[in-house]
């Protein structure tokens, strides 16, 4: 089921991705496009959001027949929400790399989000994670070492309040409240403990998207879905004009995938190109949102992959854009959380001495 999930992701960012690739060949459906997308360049501030459009019962009716999915999986991706904010002082494609703050947010509904991290442009980071959220949906999935991992976590979650008070910065870390790290010092600090040591980053790895990568993987992609992806006017709905694209996904996943092979080795943990090739070699279409002349959505029916009969139904990825977002900013109150503080409640941990 991972697998078929990780296939249909990826299946689903190159069709998005065509809408930015594609060659419009004059058409006025492909030149609307492109306008709407150079529109969203010029803000200086942009967040995406991307989820499924449907309720638990639409969700469940529509992959309560694929292996391992349950009522508990139809609700949760019902509420599951990503978003993704980007700002600069100048329109976004203009912003040189670094000039640019980031934040990613994960969340299950209001009031309930499991990560959130920002990355400002002066190179402070911070982050807050709902570790105990994380551990109930994590319930009992993994593996025995995984589980047994998961249990010893849970222990020291359950021992955190009795930790010292100079150990503020964890129990904040700990309890889902927002702290700022320093991630030269978390990668110095693994250094000198040696490959034993902690991970240098709290956050995932990306050092080997540099700008240069990054430039490579997208000059592939327009080159996989160049001359492939066309353009149709859908009509207008409530003031938002709506444009088909159409592309043949097996064809281009392979393509991109071919282009991706040299740069295998540099792609982050999960990002195999091998994942593209069980994209199923059909013509699959994006419905394109366009409002005010600038783009806000972007809808891709799920059921267009499916080649199994596991989907019932309608099943639509979402991925919706907000121009004139609120800027990326630091938050309120966070403390700083160094990574000694983290070795030293882990040491307090172990040898039981987790009393104030």
């Amino acid at each position: 089921m991972r697998k078929g999930i990780a296939a249909v992701g990826c299946a689903a960012f190159i069709a998005t991705a065509a809408t930015a690739c594609g060659t419009a060949e004059n058409l006025s459906a492909g030149a609307e496009v492109q306008q709407a997308l150079d529109r969203l360049g010029q803000q200086k501030a942009v967040t995406v959001s991307v989820g499924l459009n449907g309720s638990e019962q639409q969700i469940w009716s529509a992959l309560k027949d694929s292996d391992g999915f349950s009522r508990e999986n139809a609700a949760m991706l019902a509420d599951l929400d990503v978003s993704f904010s980007a700002s600069a002082a100048e329109p976004l494609k203009d912003a040189k790399a670094g000039s640019s703050s980031l934040a990613l947010r994960i969340s299950l509904g209001k009031d309930k989000d499991l990560l959130e991290i920002r990355g400002l442009a002066g190179g402070k980071t911070y982050l807050r994670f709902d570790l105990r959220r994380f551990m109930s949906l994590a319930g009992d999935l993994g593996t025995g070492k995984s589980k047994g991992d998961m249990a010893e976590v849970q222990r020291f979650l359950d021992a955190a309040d009795d930790l010292p008070s100079s150990y503020t910065s964890v129990k904040d870390a700990l309890g889902g409240k927002w702290v700022s790290v320093d991630l030269e010092a978390f990668e110095e600090f693994a250094k000198t403990m040696g490959e034993d040591g902690p991970a240098g980053s709290p956050l995932p790895d990306a050092s080997a998207l540099d700008a240069k990568t990054q430039k490579l993987i997208t000059k592939a992609l327009r080159e996989a879905v160049e001359h492939n992806a066309k353009f149709a006017d859908a009509g207008s709905k409530d003031g938002v004009d709506h444009i088909k694209v159409t592309l043949s996904a097996g064809k281009t996943a392979a393509a991109f995938a071919k282009a991706l092979e040299p740069l295998a080795a540099r792609l982050p943990d999960g990002g195999s190109p091998a994942d593209l090739k069980d994209v199923p070699d059909k013509n699959v279409s994006v419905d394109v949102a366009i409002k005010d002349g600038t783009l806000s959505g972007i809808s891709l029916d799920l059921d267009q992959f499916d080649t199994k009969g596991e989907i019932h139904g309608a099943l639509p990825l979402t991925v919706g854009f907000a121009p004139d977002a609120v800027p990326v900013t630091a938050p309120a109150g966070a403390t700083a959380l160094n990574p000694q503080d983290i070795m030293g409640a882990m040491m307090q941990f172990m040898m039981g001495e987790t009393d104030a």
